[in-house]
């Protein structure tokens, strides 16, 4: 689930490339499973929600993965759309969201389940070995220009130029967008920390924000961006820095606005004092919260064996020792030291704007230069000119940890186990990094060795027993280098044999050097990249932009959009590129160069170029080290001579029947790209406020007898080869009891495990699957090219019913290993970040025990599953219940029905009875409790003994079931979420992690506010917020113009009405009306005209029967640490809570209250039965 923090650190450079051997982001995204509590706030729905796979043909997490990465409950259908700034952190939400997001996916998939020969030849032999003899070198096109290329389907308009001051700018002008976004890449990151200042450009980075000299207030931006339903972010990398925001776009006027104020914070930061000296602490709290995360542990360990010399060695984030302690301790004026920091980098001759709104081109550059002209140019020479000639890696005992002939054994937080293989690759001199940024041949690499199909690597891995999954990536792209990594999800059995994983490994790479990779394959990558790039959709403008201004630091103009998302870009003028896809390689020579290539790619991937490091727990008291930054115990390990002999000459591939890929029969043919039905409205038209409170068309029931309920709807609207059948067959019975859901989780797995050899291939080519069991039944997901996509539905729908057995595990060591990998993932909750545990156990007080069972139940239930429990589980999945589905894309009414009836023959159920239908989600009410009395507490031990963060979450529950009640309840989280972020962040500095949000259940809203803090208790923190929460009728309700309460209202009905950017976004709001039996399918309007109706009185009113008068419904939830500053008295498990005592105001309760709690709120909904009187 997509998150993102106020300020970040990057935990690790961008991955530019993946093998697509993950199995594509299934439709579930949208409707996760009950497995663990999300990290997540705020799941944003409607129109937005989840955006299922954002694009069918980008890699995301294997099934297994959403057990650790999207384990939430089951309802995610009834999260609700809203629009807010800030979200909790995670590491995969960065600027350029793609790249970081596959390094974080590669990273929590394995945690779930678990002198080089480097490029040696002289400058003159690469350039004839990569691009050829008599080659020009790429020179930057002349600015400005319209000829940028882009996707078939992108009709925005586009403008590259720069401005007098050197400011490299790129206008992109979408008249149907309701938003505009900004993103800045300053060309400077954490590899330029002066050694005596660690941190230091992180800490810039949080400063820029705090304060101009045209807007001086701290929070002047913030509460711009707020009332006009925006946001803004910043993150620093090793070489970058990128700053953004977005914001409702329809008034031109406060477009602009936005745009000065952005471009001051680049023109005029203050650099204020008391800024510095506030902010300082945050870092340090940032710090702490990364403290016991594996991804950042992972990340520096990795940076201490390199060079300690070379500036990718360092420690990016800063604390409060390396900032303040330090500095002091030197006499270091650590204010001065941001201005130079500022003063030094910060030159527009080093920047790149992208900028995207509804405005015309001729708009946005008046916008621009108005802004961004008085940002200076100090000429700045590129800051990786002070590491020139310094080696990234070396073979003496130059890193922290020794790097080569070395295996790193390190002990994880969470119960990982897996082993990674990070290749560097140094980059010769400028025309090698261009041609592998132009041409990728990484990507072919990392196709071959992280397929899945059969004769894969993987598959003979899995068939010794010693691996459950594998990834590979380049990670790590600096100016001088990059890395190549692989990184297999290890069985206990593999993690035994390591050294043969390893030497499997070896002999794949063997294969890919001893014998030509077969034509078909360069081609088959080719085109599916090809595929990708000429349906892809809009996405999120704000990431869009930040995608875009980092691109823009790499590429020539007429590749800012096209650079880093297609393949053989190396003379492009010459082969007279264009937008227009690419059927294949252009000639014979361009294969032979991207074969080449390759060829000199795998030369870095070698034996003695490879730095090892192997993970888990089992090396708890077998360490010798402690990495100093973030504790991490360690044992660096020398690999024997005869091992790495062994290697060196690893076993021919064909003796473990390994073997080339074969040809990919699912991908789509021209013929089965046609589009059934003629766009009928341009998709960048730009709408009226009338036609935007029009409903579109709903789906319409095709077909509805006692087995089906079909809906159905054609795409009219986005004229692509796509389309989407979701399927869920309803029963009471697959998920009745604990025991049950956790074999259905088991039986998922099994599923995405034995069907990945067939589904791989189809994933590649655009082709998604998912099948899920859920509380009120099994839901079945195809998504993809319509082309191939019954061929597949049939065969998938075929083995998980007639032909189960085929998918069941065949042994009791393979059903032990799925359940080793389930159980870990289940104990992984235990040392999740604070504020998840909170938002977990609040919101488990709200669903009734049937929707989702405790993360204890399902951990005990899942120990005692037996293999021949899970056998006859499956058997009897689709034994009874009644279908519903909606088939929505590019299929007529008559191959709809065809589609249903090959389900139903493939799924032959028995029906059931209306009577014998499963009730559907209603959130359990709060007690009610007076206004002067505080509400009901939950306060619970912090479970993770080594984290330090406590945690307070407030929830405010509204019961309300009309438009306006769910309405007023986004309107107030907008208004209030700005000014609860300047006053316990900004200014009392609580903690790091502060952040308020909304979410649904059944009908229901709850509007929550949460502080993770190292500084404070956590009864500090319930002071506090309850304190801010008391004063906001007065201070800000109040208060509040009618003037700017007329714009909070209009910036959610445009975020409402925005039109759905892709057919995902619309298929996924309509199976959420399907699905949760409203069939509302005009929401969205009927929601906006309530909108129009509220007015102040009724907002005040609405706040005091929320919170501020008796019979409010609040619960708070506090998470104790066991250690550190924030640390109190330990509580009870139970602090006696008795149903019999019918106490509802000041009511405690501990951690083992909540079943009882929740059984007694649940009774009470049952019997109808009013709330317990107040006393």
């Amino acid at each position: 689930m997509a998150m993102c923090e106020r300020r970040r650190i990057s935990p690790c450079s961008k991955w530019r490339s993946m093998s697509r051997r993950l199995t594509f982001v299934p439709i579930l995204l949208l409707l996760h499973w009950q497995m663990q509590p999300s990290e997540a706030f705020l799941h944003i729905s409607g129109t937005k929600r989840s955006k299922l796979i954002n694009e069918l043909q980008k890699p995301a997490t294997s099934h297994a993965s959403y057990l650790q990465t999207f384990g939430e409950n089951r309802q995610d259908d009834d999260m609700i759309k809203h629009t807010h700034r800030r979200q909790l952190p995670t590491p995969k939400d960065v600027a350029d969201a793609d790249a970081l997001r596959r390094r974080y996916l590669l990273f929590s998939m394995l945690a779930t389940f678990g002198a080089s020969p480097i490029l040696q030849a002289s400058a003159a032999q690469a350039k004839d070995i990569i691009v050829g003899p008599n080659v020009e070198v790429l020179t930057p096109a002349t600015l400005p220009t319209t000829n940028i290329f882009k996707p078939p389907t992108d009709n925005r308009d586009y403008l590259a130029y720069k401005l007098d001051n050197g400011l490299r700018v790129l206008l992109c002008s979408d008249p149907s967008s309701i938003e505009a976004a900004a993103a800045m890449d300053v060309h400077v990151g954490a590899c330029s920390d002066p050694d005596t200042v660690k941190g230091l450009a992180h800490f810039n980075e949080h400063m820029l924000f705090l304060g101009t000299k045209d807007f001086p207030k701290e929070d002047s931006f913030e509460a711009f961006l707020a009332a006009n339903g925006g946001r803004s972010n910043a993150y620093t990398d090793a070489e970058n820095t990128v700053y953004y925001f977005d914001m409702v776009a329809s008034v031109d006027g406060r477009v602009a606005e936005g745009l000065r104020r952005f471009g001051s914070v680049f023109a005029t930061p203050l650099f204020t004092e008391s800024a510095t000296e506030r902010e300082l602490r945050a870092i340090d709290s940032e710090n702490a919260k990364n403290l016991q995360s594996d991804t950042f542990r992972y990340f520096q360990m990795a940076k201490s064996r390199a060079n300690r010399d070379h500036p990718f060695s360092k420690f990016f984030t800063g604390n409060k020792k390396t900032l303040l302690d330090d500095t002091r301790a030197q006499g270091i004026d650590l204010q001065q030291e941001l201005v130079n920091f500022y003063q030094q980098y910060y030159s527009a001759n080093q920047m790149t704007l992208a900028i995207a709104g509804p405005q015309s081109i001729e708009e946005l550059q008046t916008m621009v230069q108005d802004a961004f002209a008085s940002v200076p140019d100090r000429q700045s020479p590129k800051p990786e000119e002070a590491w020139k000639g310094i080696a990234p890696f070396t073979y003496g005992a130059d890193s922290i940890v020794p790097s080569f002939y070395h295996i790193v054994e390190m002990v994880p937080v969470q119960d990982i186990r897996q082993i990674s293989i990070s290749w560097p690759v140094v980059y010769q001199d400028e025309l090698e990094r261009t041609s592998i940024l132009f041409d990728k041949p990484s990507n072919y690499v990392a196709h071959l060795l992280g397929h899945e199909g059969s004769g894969s690597l993987l598959t003979y891995l899995k068939r010794q027993g010693w691996a459950t999954s594998l990834a590979t990536a380049t990670e790590e792209q600096l100016s001088d280098f990059e890395s190549f990594e692989i990184v297999v999800g290890l069985t206990r059995q593999g993690l035994n044999a390591v050294e043969s994983v390893v030497g499997a490994i070896y002999s794949y790479l063997r294969l890919l050097r001893d014998r030509a990779i077969p034509d078909y394959v360069f081609d088959e990558v080719f085109r599916l990249d090809e595929l990708y790039w000429r349906f892809s959709s809009k996405g999120n403008v704000g990431g869009y932009v930040q995608g875009l201004a980092a691109s823009m630091q790499k590429y020539p103009a007429p590749l800012y959009i096209a650079g880093p998302r297609r393949l053989a870009l190396t003379e492009y003028e010459r082969w007279q590129l264009s937008g227009e896809p690419r059927p294949t390689f252009k000639s014979r020579v361009q294969l032979e160069n991207t074969r080449m290539l390759v060829s000199r790619y795998l030369e870095a991937l070698t034996v003695d170029n490879a730095i090892m490091t192997v993970i888990s727990k089992d090396f708890e008291g077998k360490t010798t080290q402690q990495e100093v930054w973030y504790g991490t115990k360690y044992r660096a390990r020398r690999i024997d001579d005869k091992m790495l002999e062994n290697w060196r000459d690893a076993a021919p591939a064909r003796t473990m029947q390994i073997d080339y890929p074969k040809p990919n029969r699912f991908i789509p043919s021209e013929a089965g790209l046609r589009v059934k039905l003629p766009v009928q409205k341009p998709i960048n038209q730009k709408q009226t406020f009338e036609a935007k409170l029009r409903a579109p068309t709903a789906p319409w029931i095709i077909r509805d007898d006692d087995r089906w309920t079909v809906y159905f709807k054609p795409d009219e609207q986005f004229g692509q080869p796509k389309g989407y059948v979701i399927m869920e067959l309803v029963t009471s019975d697959v998920f009745s009891t604990p025991a049950k859901a956790a074999t259905g989780n088991l039986f998922e797995l099994a599923v995405s495990d034995r069907l990945s050899e067939y589904a791989y291939d189809a994933s590649l080519a655009g082709l998604v699957y998912e099948v899920k069991v859920l509380p009120r039944g099994v839901r079945l997901t195809f998504g993809g090219y319509s082309d191939k996509l019954r061929v597949f539905a049939s065969y998938i729908s075929k083995k998980l019913s007639k032909k189960v057995d085929d998918i069941l595990p065949k042994t009791e060591a393979e059903f032990e290993r799925y359940k080793d990998q389930i159980l870990r993932a289940l104990s992984a909750f235990d040392v999740k970040q604070p504020y998840a545990h909170a938002s977990y156990y609040a919101q488990i007080t709200l669903q009734p025990h049937r929707f989702q069972y405790d993360n204890s139940e399902l951990l005990a239930a899942t120990r005692r599953v037996t293999l021949s429990d899970l056998i006859e589980y499956s058997k009897n999945l689709w034994r009874s219940g009644k279908g519903e589905a909606l088939i929505q894309g590019n299929f007529d009414e008559k191959e709809a029905l065809s589609l249903v009836a090959g389900l139903d023959a493939a799924i032959p159920f028995q029906t059931i009875p209306n009577d014998e239908y499963p009730p559907r989600l209603t959130a359990l009410p709060l007690p009610q409790s007076k206004e002067s009395i505080l509400p009901t507490r939950l306060v619970i031990t912090e479970s993770n003994p080594n984290n330090e963060n406590s945690v307070c979450y407030v929830m405010l529950q509204s019961l309300g079931k009309t438009e306006k009640d769910h309405v007023m309840m986004e309107l107030l989280s907008s208004i209030l979420e700005q000014p609860f972020y300047d006053s316990l962040r900004t200014k009392q500095q609580l903690g790091y992690i502060v952040n308020s949000g909304l979410r649904g259940v059944g009908e229901s809203r709850t509007l929550s506010f949460i502080v993770q803090s190292a500084v404070a208790t956590a009864d500090k923190l319930t002071l506090e917020i309850i304190r801010f929460l008391d004063a906001a009728e007065s201070t800000l309700l109040e208060k509040l113009p009618k003037g700017d309460l007329a714009v909070y209202i209009k910036s959610l009905i445009d975020r409402k009405t925005e039109p759905d950017k892709d057919l995902i976004a619309e298929v996924t709001r309509n199976w959420s009306e399907i699905s949760s039996g409203r069939r509302q399918f005009d929401r969205i309007q009927c929601e906006a005209a309530a909108l129009l109706e509220i007015d102040k009185e009724e907002l005040l009113k609405f706040w005091k029967a929320v919170y501020s008068g008796d019979g409010r419904r609040v619960l708070i939830c506090e998470m104790i640490p066991q250690v550190g500053p924030a640390s109190s008295e330990q509580p009870p498990a139970s602090a006696g809570y008795s149903s019999k005592k019918l106490v509802t105001d000041g009511l405690l309760l501990g951690i083992d209250d909540v079943p009882a709690f929740r059984h007694d709120r649940e009774r009470l909904q049952a019997t109808d039965a009013p709330a317990v009187p107040l006393a």
